[in-house]
């Protein structure tokens, strides 16, 4: 099993470009999270969607104010209050 947390962002208008440069910009600071994999969607509409995923609920609780503080750097693009949710991943299998 692995633990997930996603965030979807509503941004201002015309804004996902700039977010997901802003977003690139912090693989150095995501790496040592203990993040395994961490992926963004551009949903259309300046609305987008981060995940990332860990091994245990350990790491995803202790990357919690590590990633308060990465998200501070969006707060000039987001439309709406952001949150964070947390998910239980039962069925990981790469599919080559």
């Amino acid at each position: 099993m692995m633990y997930a947390s996603y965030i979807e962002m509503q941004l201002k208008v015309g804004k996902t470009a700039e977010a997901i440069e802003i977003t690139e910009g912090m693989k150095p600071d995501i790496t040592p999270m203990g993040i395994k994999q961490f992926i963004v969607i551009d949903k259309g509409d300046d609305n987008i969607l981060a995940m990332a995923f860990y091994d245990t609920e350990e790491e995803q609780e202790a990357a919690t104010p590590k990633a308060k503080e990465l998200l501070g750097r969006l707060t000039e693009l987001i439309a709406a209050p952001l949150e964070r949710k947390r998910l239980k991943v039962p069925i990981v299998e790469p599919v080559l």
